[in-house]
């Protein structure tokens, strides 16, 4: 198949947007940890001590979705859940935060005008539309067996709506982030 210059163009430019439209993950990790031997991981249940900063967020429900996607990606991975979580060679646990984001959604514009005297000056402005969204974050660690130390963590963040929270959206959260993982 042979593509012409406006084929091309079509091509490049549908890249160009799925890769726009890709969720950010960012990565940490210990740099002197040894990822090779891990086969086996346990789930850590998230700390819940603390008070409730968001109770869609710090619900059992997404902790659920975000749960099965793990062993779900994990699985496809080729790693197991330990048969005693005390020997794992790996754990797992999420922490999920949220914060307020003020953004502006468009381009302001001012004029002005300059008329003889008495009429003087004046200027018109109009400002960007202004709206207050809340952005949520979902981050994964991995946690070393042994020596209970924090080895890797991942992270995406985005804006809180119902859409981000069904179970598709939190397994392809999941998996955008484990994709970074280095092992295995």
């Amino acid at each position: 198949m042979k593509l012409d210059s406006k084929g091309f163009f079509s091509v490049f430019i549908a890249s160009f947007l799925l890769v726009a439209c890709a969720p950010n993950v960012y990565v940490e990790q210990d740099s002197t940890a040894r990822f090779t031997g891990y086969r086996t991981y346990a789930w850590v249940a998230p700390d819940t001590s603390g008070p409730v900063s968001n109770p869609i967020l710090d619900s059992q429900i997404l902790e659920g979705r975000i749960q099965r996607a793990v062993a779900a990606d994990l699985k496809q991975r080729g790693y197991t859940p330990a048969a005693d979580p005390a020997q794992a060679d790996f754990l797992v646990t999420y922490h999920t935060t949220s914060q307020e984001k003020v953004e502006d959604s468009g381009v302001g514009f001012g004029f002005g005008i300059v008329d003889a005297f008495p009429h003087g000056f004046g200027t018109v402005m109009v400002a960007p539309p202004v709206q207050s969204r809340e952005e949520g974050t979902l981050m994964l660690d991995v946690i070393d067996g042994k020596t209970k130390r924090l080895v890797w963590r991942g992270w995406t963040s985005g804006w809180v709506n119902q859409d981000n929270y069904t179970d598709a959206a939190v397994a392809d959260a999941v998996h955008q982030i484990l994709d970074k993982l280095p092992i295995h």
